[in-house]
């Protein structure tokens, strides 16, 4: 007769099983092109990308000490798949900071609520070690394991190909934002696609709102003053000196859009900020736990783009266009009040 297995054995092979599912994770789903290192669902780039939809959400997290997104988007997170997408991307800052049960928290969440691939562009909250909040209102010392959140989910910079459609995702929390090798990819997939008539939409998405910044164009400065009034630190001419100049000839050819999730973050912030100019199409989206709170769908068929704002509590659909310079104007024109903190703010980076 057979004897069963003692407890304390199942309990040793659970334990490793689990600190193998940890560790091992990111290697295993990058063994397989185009696949989700947080739920392990994967794109299959051969099938027909001619008319699909994507959705893509930003600035997700809750308060510290809680590893799922924030209870606006927890609530009505099935409107995500009104359009039945193929795919979601989040845009960064999945939770406040990195801790080994927090990983295991968000990946469970995405996977038990999220039933489609699932992508994320880093946001600086997502490698955040410390500046956990105390009692007397400090917090511990802060640092970043940019290795950590890449041994669980995969490489920060990375791209895929999708039909007429190039993804191309960058850790916009380094500096510089992007060098070495993988400034080198950057630089030889854009080469690529200007060459690629194929190729017709090329999608830059970040999580920092990085090309708002030390921008010359006047259409982005009230955008500039009343997201997260920060000083911008001198990696933010990337976009200037080095990513534009690679975008700009492309775009008489193809269609590019800087879409970036570190937008919201509270009520006396705005969420949801598009500018469409002739080269390029620049689109913010992020939560903050309020009503405005929503998510951006996109559709693509035969290689046109279309876009909508979705509310997550009402479900209600918007064009883009309305959240444009003049929504966010007469917005802080009948707030005052908190046009007034944004520019107390503004005035702490000059």
């Amino acid at each position: 007769m057979t004897k069963s297995p003692t407890p304390f054995f199942c309990s040793l092979l659970l334990a490793l099983f689990v600190l193998w599912s940890s560790h091992g994770s990111a290697d295993t789903c990058q063994e397989i092109p185009h696949q989700s290192c947080f739920n392990q669902l994967a794109v299959n780039p051969e099938d027909d990308w001619s008319d699909y939809s994507f959705v893509v959400v930003g600035h997700l997290r809750s308060r510290p000490g809680t590893y799922e997104p924030n209870q606006v988007m927890r609530s009505h997170v099935e409107r995500l798949f009104g359009d039945d997408p193929a795919f979601v991307i989040a845009l960064g800052d999945l939770y406040y900071n990195l801790k080994e049960e927090g990983l295991v928290a968000v990946k469970a969440w995405v996977s038990e609520n999220i039933p489609a691939p699932f992508f994320n562009a880093v946001g600086n909250h997502d490698t955040q070690i410390g500046a956990d909040p105390l009692p007397d209102g400090t917090k511990t010392p802060a640092s970043h394991d940019v290795e950590r959140y890449e041994r669980e989910f995969g490489e920060t910079n990375y791209h895929f190909r999708l039909g007429s459609e190039l993804f191309i995702f960058l850790d916009t929390g380094r500096v510089p934002i992007v060098s070495g090798a993988a400034w080198d990819r950057v630089k030889a997939l854009l080469a690529d696609a200007a060459a690629d008539d194929s190729l017709k939409n090329i999608f830059v998405l970040t999580h920092k709102v990085f090309w708002s910044y030390n921008n010359d164009n006047p259409a982005m400065e009230v955008l500039f003053r009343y997201r997260h009034p920060i000083m911008p630190p001198p990696n933010y001419r990337f976009f200037l000196d080095d990513l534009k100049p690679l975008l700009e000839p492309l775009s008489s050819s193809k269609s590019i859009f800087l879409i970036s999730g570190d937008i919201g973050g509270g009520r006396k912030y705005l969420q949801t900020f598009f500018l469409q100019e002739p080269d390029m199409t620049y689109l913010a989206t992020g939560m903050g736990n309020t009503p405005r709170d929503s998510f951006v769908n996109v559709h693509v068929k035969s290689g046109v783009v279309s876009l909508e704002n979705i509310n997550f509590t009402t479900g209600e659909s918007s064009a883009m266009e309305n959240f444009g310079v003049e929504y966010w104007e007469s917005f802080y024109r009948d707030n005052p009040e908190l046009a007034a903190k944004a520019d107390q703010l503004a005035k702490k980076r000059k």
